[in-house]
């Protein structure tokens, strides 16, 4: 009886010994796969969900307060950065809820868009601008705009809360 004796170089034995770990690799990941899908996957996780987007045009630029859809509403204008913004956008907020209340546009003077019409506390206002050119503001102010033209022009905050009948 002759044996045979199969010798095996030094890579012959790498390669065994590589397709067996591979083997064991794609062994384990199945299984994990098949746990995961029988036990764990819950299909709620990729579930997806749209909804409707909202614009939101309470905010508007000085080049724009002439040519709002609404026939009559009020554009408040102060520098949002400052620390009695807040109290502003409240003010503002607190009419709004009122039933016959006006739509209200808030215009930022800390935009640069805006920086151009604003002339600070010191400087002169135009309170009979008829066009976006033709406006000066200080650092608040509100406008009543009717049919395009400012009806009204507020730069106290008393006279603004009168105006929009919310006291303190």
């Amino acid at each position: 009886m002759s044996k045979k004796v199969q010798y095996q170089t030094e890579e012959q034995r790498e390669v065994i010994h590589f397709f067996i770990v591979l083997v064991v690799i794609l062994i384990i990941v199945m299984c994990v796969y098949i746990f995961s899908k029988a036990f764990v996957f819950d299909e709620s996780l990729f579930e997806v969900s749209y909804e409707a987007g909202a614009i939101k045009d309470e905010r508007a630029i000085v080049g724009t307060i002439f040519n709002r859809p609404e026939k009559e509403y009020y554009v408040i204008i102060y520098d949002e950065s400052k620390g009695n913004a807040v109290y502003y956008s409240a003010l503002t907020s607190k009419y709004s809820e009122n039933e016959k209340a006006l739509k209200v546009y808030h215009v930022d003077l800390d935009n640069e868009l805006n920086a151009a019409f604003y002339v600070g506390n010191d400087g002169k206002s135009n309170k009979n601008a008829s066009s976006v050119s033709d406006i000066k503001l200080k650092d608040l102010t509100l406008l009543k705009i009717k049919n395009g033209k400012i009806e009204k022009y507020l730069e106290n905050i008393t006279e603004i809360e009168k105006e929009l009948a919310v006291t303190k």
